[in-house]
C-alpha cells in the first residue's frame, strides 16, 4: 500500500510538472511562381521559394515554455530556414532563430541567434508596406545602397523592458568572438504601443561593417486602412559615405482580401556629393482562403542610379503564389 501511494504521488508531480511545460511545433511552406527581370540579365520565369519571389521564407520550428514559479519561467525557441523549391536547407540550419532565455518580472534575457532588435523595429516601419516581403520595395534593393544593416547575429545577449504600460524596448551585445578584430555589435530599441498607435527608435551599431544604423518607425491601424512607415540612416566610413532612406506603406483589408501597397526611396552621400539614388514602388494582395492558407500576387519594380545618372540595378518582379501555416 505504501508503495502504491508513494507511486501515485510521483505521478501526480511529474504529471503537474508536464502541466507546467508546453512546446509547439510550428511552420511554414511558401512557393510562388513568376519573372524576375533584372539590368543586363534578361527576364527569367521561375519557382520561388517564399522568400526570394513571395510572402515569406519556408520554415519549420519549435518553440516552448517552462514555468519555474514565482513568475519565472524558461523559454527557448529554434528555427530552421528551407528552400522550399528545391527541398535544400538554408545555412546555418537554425538560421532563423536558436535561443534560450529567462523572462519575469524584470523583463527577459535571451541567449543566442535571433534577429536583432533594430530588425524588429524595421518590422514596425513595413508592417503594412506590401506584407513586409518580396514585394516591398525597401527591403529589396532600395534600402541599403551603401551597404544594408545585418538583420540577425550570432552570439547575442538581448535585455527585453518588463510590461511598462505601452512602453517597450531592449539593448542588446553580439560578441564576434575573435581576438584579431573588433566586430562587436550593439543595438537598442524604445517604441510606445497604444491601441491602434504604434511608435519606435532603433539603433544598431556594426563595428565591422564601420556603419551605425538609426531608424524612426511608426504604424497606425485606422480599421478601415492601416499605415506604416520609417526613416532610415546610415552613417558610415569616408569610402561607404551615410544613407537617408524613407519608406511608407498602406493596407486595405476587405473581408478575406488584403490589398497593400509601398514605396521607398534611399540616397548614398560620399564626401558631400551625391554617389548613388534609388526608388521603387510594389502593390500586392492576398486572399484567405481559411486561417492557415491564402493565396497571393505581387508586383515590385525599383532602379538605382549612380552619381552620374546611369543605372546600375532595375528590377521588376511579378509572382502569384500559396502559403501555408501549420
Amino acid at each position: 500500500m505504501k508503495k502504491s501511494l508513494i507511486a501515485l504521488a510521483v505521478l501526480a508531480a511529474s504529471g503537474a510538472a508536464m502541466a507546467q511545460s508546453s512546446v509547439t511545433v510550428y511552420g511554414r511552406v511558401d512557393l510562388s511562381v513568376g519573372s524576375l527581370k533584372e539590368l543586363d540579365k534578361g527576364s527569367q520565369t521561375k519557382l520561388f521559394n517564399g522568400g526570394d519571389g513571395g510572402l515569406t521564407t519556408s520554415r519549420l520550428g519549435f518553440r516552448g515554455s517552462e514555468d519555474l514559479g514565482g513568475g519565472l519561467k524558461a523559454n527557448f525557441k529554434i528555427e530552421h530556414r528551407f528552400n522550399a523549391d528545391e527541398g535544400t536547407s538554408q545555412d546555418p540550419f537554425w538560421k532563423g532563430e536558436s535561443t534560450v532565455s529567462l523572462a519575469g518580472g524584470f523583463g527577459e534575457v535571451k541567449l543566442g541567434r535571433s534577429s536583432t532588435i533594430y530588425d524588429e523595429v524595421r518590422g514596425v516601419a513595413m508592417s503594412s508596406n506590401v506584407f513586409d516581403s518580396a514585394f516591398t520595395p525597401a527591403s529589396n534593393g532600395v534600402w541599403g545602397s551603401g551597404g544594408d544593416y545585418s538583420s540577425r547575429f550570432n552570439n547575442k545577449i538581448t535585455y527585453a523592458l518588463p510590461k511598462l504600460g505601452g512602453v517597450y524596448g531592449g539593448i542588446e551585445y553580439a560578441l564576434d568572438e575573435d581576438a584579431t578584430v573588433d566586430a562587436n555589435m550593439l543595438g537598442a530599441k524604445i517604441g510606445y504601443k497604444a491601441g491602434p498607435l504604434d511608435v519606435a527608435l532603433g539603433l544598431q551599431q556594426e563595428k565591422g561593417k564601420d556603419n551605425d544604423y538609426m531608424l524612426i518607425a511608426a504604424a497606425y491601424d485606422l480599421g478601415a486602412v492601416s499605415l506604416s512607415g520609417g526613416y532610415n540612416t546610415r552613417r558610415g566610413d569616408d569610402a561607404k559615405g551615410d544613407d537617408n532612406e524613407l519608406t511608407v506603406g498602406l493596407n486595405v483589408p476587405m473581408g478575406n482580401v488584403n490589398l497593400s501597397f509601398g514605396f521607398a526611396t534611399s540616397k548614398t552621400e560620399i564626401g558631400g556629393s551625391t554617389a548613388a539614388k534609388s526608388s521603387g514602388f510594389g502593390v500586392g494582395a492576398t486572399y484567405a482562403l481559411s486561417k492557415r492558407t491564402k493565396v497571393y500576387g505581387g508586383f515590385r519594380s525599383h532602379n538605382v542610379k549612380d552619381g552620374a545618372g546611369t543605372k546600375t540595378a532595375d528590377t521588376r518582379l511579378f509572382a502569384v503564389g500559396l502559403r501555408h501555416d501549420f
